[in-house]
């Protein structure tokens, strides 16, 4: 597929739950989204609505709990740390 054709960015069933001991926190429930050259975004919401955490996970701080993110064609999942680390340097 022509690297111009495919999204910038596709989160697909992305999940993000937080444990503690005691409570289970549902932070992102099942999201879908995707984004491509040029698009404009906004993220808007009430407070503990997710918004800082989906931007974590955007930006390659967190990780999700559930679901696949694909950033220029490629599985966040199979990035190590380094890579993670190079890519918010220089691309996000």
């Amino acid at each position: 597929m022509d690297k111009s054709a495919q999204p910038l960015l596709r989160l697909e069933g992305i999940k993000k739950v937080f444990f503690t001991d005691e409570v289970e926190t549902h932070a992102l429930a099942g999201i879908h989204l995707e984004i491509n050259q040029g698009d404009y975004l906004s993220i808007a919401g009430p407070s503990g609505c997710g918004k800082s955490t989906l931007l974590s996970s955007l930006g390659l701080l967190d990780s999700p709990t559930e679901g696949a993110y694909t950033l220029n064609g490629q599985p966040v999942a199979s990035l190590d740390h380094s890579e993670r680390a190079r890519i918010r340097n220089r691309e996000v």
